[in-house]
């Protein structure tokens, strides 16, 4: 009896190890064609992918040109075929605004007309529609490197003091929410950001540094050495204090300008570049008082011009497109163009502020080979800067 039960225990035992699942199909053989993922196998393909560089997915850059003769319009217009600036502005931002105020009425000439700042209606028509977008506030400042205040309400253009004639409209219009400040009078602070340069760390004023969104306005201009051009990314060195870095940031050029001036960029991270271009300037700029040469653009084209983009990189590489036509060396890549050939820019796309190559930038509105213009160049031969000096 006892026998009998050892047999059939361990019959019992057997049947429950060597037992079919019941919820499972009983397996199968797998085709030889899809035996693609044995052990083997999958970890050689995961070997193989690991090594295999991984493809960034390319971002395209829209920005937008339009040409006429009402800045005004021509800026809203230039807004709208980027997407308008609710898409940049939301309800209840700080905004900050620096436009190219260089001498801002303070050396007896209209700088309007002479092309050294950022036009006053296309500075205007960008703080209306931050405030229609639902701005909280728009501030509009620059750091003059002189140690004198800068005049807003100076000369400039035929009416006057029109910055200041403008805002005066609009806050009447808006309840008092644009402001007109120096930076020099308002900073009570700096925040520290990381620089590549010899600096290592570089000193940006508080009012700036706490915006929800910045913006440049450059005007279109060429520039002396060390810079071929003086556009959207450059113009924040108006913001950098002189009372850190001297008078003319001689600090900030010793250091090395071109990471400076990516560096201060990759800080900001601006949401939007408006290139002034009614009136520029050529050769030996940044002013008439170091010898750069005003330009009415309407002469050139038989209009004035805005450029927008919300890439800082694409924008400024565009507007150096429409005023270096016929600059030579270009490089052997037709979509680098003249602009590859400017230290800070190129640098700026290398460290991925944005697009350079026009592959990858769509351009709304004129066609940019039918306003584009050949500028001549400063006189201490800048141009082409030398990747290969750096």
């Amino acid at each position: 009896m006892i026998k009998i039960k050892k047999i059939v225990n361990v019959l019992l035992t057997i049947l429950f190890i060597f037992r079919l699942p019941r919820d499972k199909p009983e397996a199968k053989e797998i085709p030889s064609q899809d035996r693609k993922y044995s052990t083997i196998s999958l970890l050689l393909d995961k070997k193989t992918d690991s090594a295999k560089p991984v493809e960034k997915e390319t971002v395209i850059s829209d920005v937008s040109i339009v040409k006429g003769d009402n800045l005004y319009a021509m800026t809203k217009e230039a807004l709208s075929l980027i997407g308008g600036m609710k898409k940049i502005v939301k309800k209840g931002d700080k905004v900050f605004i620096k436009p190219n105020y260089i001498s801002g009425g303070l050396d007896g000439h209209d700088p309007v007309a002479a092309g050294e700042i950022a036009h006053p209606e296309v500075v205007a028509s960008v703080s209306e529609e931050c405030l229609r977008a639902g701005a909280k506030e728009v501030v509009i400042g620059e750091w003059v490197e002189r140690p004198i205040k800068i005049n807003f309400g100076g000369r400039e253009g035929k009416e006057g003091a029109q910055i200041q004639h403008l805002v005066n409209r609009l806050n009447k219009k808006y309840g008092n929410r644009i402001f007109l400040i120096n930076l020099m009078e308002y900073t009570s602070y700096f925040k520290y950001v990381p620089s590549r340069s010899k600096l290592k760390l570089l000193a940006i004023p508080n009012i700036v540094a706490e915006a929800d969104v910045i913006i440049s306005i450059p005007a279109l201009k060429t520039h002396h050495k060390p810079c071929p051009v003086s556009l959207g990314m450059k113009n924040f060195m108006g913001i950098m204090p002189s009372v850190i870095y001297g008078e003319p940031r001689f600090k900030l050029h010793e250091a090395g300008l071109h990471q400076v001036i990516v560096d201060i960029n990759k800080a900001l991270k601006p949401s939007l570049t408006v290139v002034s271009g009614g009136f520029g300037m050529e050769g030996r700029g940044a002013s008439l008082f170091l010898g750069g040469k005003a330009v009415d653009v309407s002469k050139k084209i038989g209009g004035f011009l805005v450029i927008a983009g919300r890439d800082p990189v694409a924008t400024d590489a565009t507007a150096t497109r429409l005023i270096t036509k016929d600059w030579n060396p270009k490089p052997s890549n037709p979509d680098l163009g003249t602009p590859w050939y400017v230290n800070h820019i190129r640098m700026a796309s290398e460290q991925g502020l944005g697009n350079l190559n026009s592959s990858n930038i769509i351009i709304q509105g004129e066609k940019i080979e039918d306003v584009m213009m050949n500028w001549e160049q400063s006189d201490d031969f800048v141009y082409p800067e030398n990747p290969d000096s750096l």
